[in-house]
């Protein structure tokens, strides 16, 4: 299919141009233009976490000679050419901006050769100018290399994090298309070392090979219909299991607040991967310069389906370890309520300065501090939120001077009403903060780390309920930090008192318990 440029109309349809943040945007687009060619071998070489290098080689159709030099200008595309179009995408690809983008940041090199033409050819740009191109041998199909990202723009290079951190946001990329395409061929290899090598598969064993073979018996496959859509996947039945979530909605993979709280209010913090399949009347994906995002015409449809495909396999998760039932948590709660905790719990210890054991009414308890405490402080920041609508600032004597990079500015300036309401006060001068009031009930230490990790999050939807997790997070006393006897039955006592003393606010289990008829029958006192 031959490229062409858009349309004015249709450019003033479309969102906000791409924005390439990380080595991971770069991989996102480069195998989404792969898999949009049809290639069903798709290959995948990175260097010092895609700082030095990211390189995708694939199987696909390859772009026609006349056309490359089109394929690396603004809104050229071959994916869409009307406004009607955008209501009903086909490929991952449609704004016609990605290699543009990428080319003007990088050493970008594209080698592309298509079934009858004898010979290659080979596309070199340095910042956005092209510097060759020319005839070269390759085999059928595209191979773009970038080099040396952000070269041309030291202050962004700068901004980037360890070669590591890179790396994480790379594979997390990488596995999410692994997971959504099991029928083709990919593979990862990093400073000279192959990662992940994946042959086609089955879903269940794509997961497996990431996660561990060990897992299988804790994973549930899901299948399920609904009025407005389908889901399928699989979900962890175990706590202890990797803690990521992937979300796809209509062969996407995206980011969904909505989707997220919703699942997690029946599961927890668990593992999950879930495909959602809707009419492409019923999702908007040009909300978002990197299509991450997605809109629904009716939400309330969308809470429906998931609750109904959980609710439906509502019996497969009666073995989740943390999972405790409704009866054992009243019966909890109904023990100590009215009693002192220092007269009912005898705590007998601290585990590695992390855990405290506890015994009361013939049962033994081994209590997570941090996630206990971490309970207790968002039940009351909640309260008061509720209760007030904000929450108290504190000055600080000497404003915080916090840098930050260009996209989390652009996040703490969506953010800033919101932030102000919970107790956070600062001004913006370029990429510098300068912070001059925080929670009053935050060290300044605490306040820091929690706004980066409010910024990290990358969403500017966060509740408050997810603002509240994170700064009660911070509040809380951390594994290995040694409590004495008083701060320790404190703890315990505010604990109980809360309203679910299961879980944490992000879903970990806050205890276990075994009970001491179990202990003298495992060692044959029974």
């Amino acid at each position: 299919m031959k490229i062409k440029q858009l349309p004015e109309n249709v450019i003033n349809k479309i969102a906000a141009g791409e924005v390439i943040e990380r080595p991971a945007n770069v991989l996102k687009e480069l195998i989404e233009n792969s898999l949009d060619a049809g290639a069903n071998k798709i290959e995948v070489f990175i260097e010092k976490g895609g700082k030095r290098l990211i390189k995708v080689k694939d199987n696909g159709t390859g772009i026609e000679p006349d056309d490359i030099p089109k394929a690396v200008k603004r809104f050229t595309t071959s994916k869409i050419f009307s406004e009607d179009d955008l209501f009903n995408l086909e490929t991952y690809g449609f704004r016609g901006e990605a290699l543009a983008s990428i080319s003007a940041v990088s050493k970008f090199k594209l080698i592309s050769r298509t079934l009858g033409n004898p010979v290659g050819y080979e596309l070199y740009i340095e910042g956005g100018n092209i510097k060759h191109f020319k005839e070269t041998g390759c085999g059928i199909g595209t191979s773009v290399i970038v080099e040396d990202l952000f070269f041309n723009i030291p202050a962004r290079q700068k901004f980037l994090k360890s070669d590591r951190t890179e790396l994480i946001h790379i594979l997390d990329v990488f596995s999410k298309y692994a997971f959504l395409h099991t029928d083709k061929y990919l593979s990862i290899t990093v400073d000279g070392k192959q990662l992940y090598n994946f042959y086609p598969s089955t879903l269940k064993d794509r997961v497996l090979n990431i996660i561990g073979k060990e897992n299988e018996k804790d994973l549930i496959e899901i299948e399920y219909e609904g009025n407005i859509g389908t889901i399928k996947g699989l979900i962890s039945t175990s706590s202890y299991i990797t803690k990521k979530k992937y979300i796809f909605i209509n062969g996407r993979p995206v980011r969904n607040w909505l989707i997220q709280n919703t699942i997690k209010s029946i599961i927890g913090d668990n593992f999950y991967i879930l495909f959602f399949q809707f009419p492409s009347y019923f999702v908007d994906f040009n909300v978002h310069p990197a299509k991450e995002e997605v809109k629904f015409v009716k939400e309330s449809s969308v809470v429906s389906l998931i609750k109904g495909a959980l609710n439906e396999n509502l019996n497969k998760f009666k073995s989740i370890s943390y999972q405790f039932k409704k009866e054992e948590t009243d019966q909890l709660k109904q023990k100590t309520a009215t009693y002192n905790a220092k007269k009912n719990f005898e705590i007998i210890g601290q585990i590695e300065d992390t855990f405290l054991i506890a015994y009361f009414n013939g049962e033994v308890y081994f209590i997570d501090q941090h996630v206990a405490h971490e309970r207790i402080f968002y039940e009351m920041l909640m309260e008061e939120f509720l209760e007030k609508g904000n929450i108290p600032s504190q000055r600080l004597i000497i404003p915080s001077k916090l840098s930050f990079a260009p996209d989390e500015i652009q996040r703490l300036n969506i953010l800033k009403d919101k932030l102000k309401n919970i107790g956070f006060e600062f001004d913006i001068e370029e990429n510098i903060v300068l912070l001059k009031a925080i929670p009053y009930n935050l060290k300044q230490n605490e306040a820091e780390n929690a706004l980066r990790e409010i910024l990290e999050t990358g969403n500017l939807n966060i509740s408050f309920e997810e603002i509240f997790s994170n700064i009660a997070c911070k509040m809380s006393v951390k594994a290995g930090d040694r409590l004495n006897e008083e701060k320790a039955y404190s703890l315990l006592e505010n604990w109980l008192k809360t309203n679910n003393p299961n879980l944490c606010p992000h879903g970990r289990p806050i205890y276990y318990k075994i009970s001491l008829d179990e202990i003298k029958k495992y060692v044959g006192r029974k």
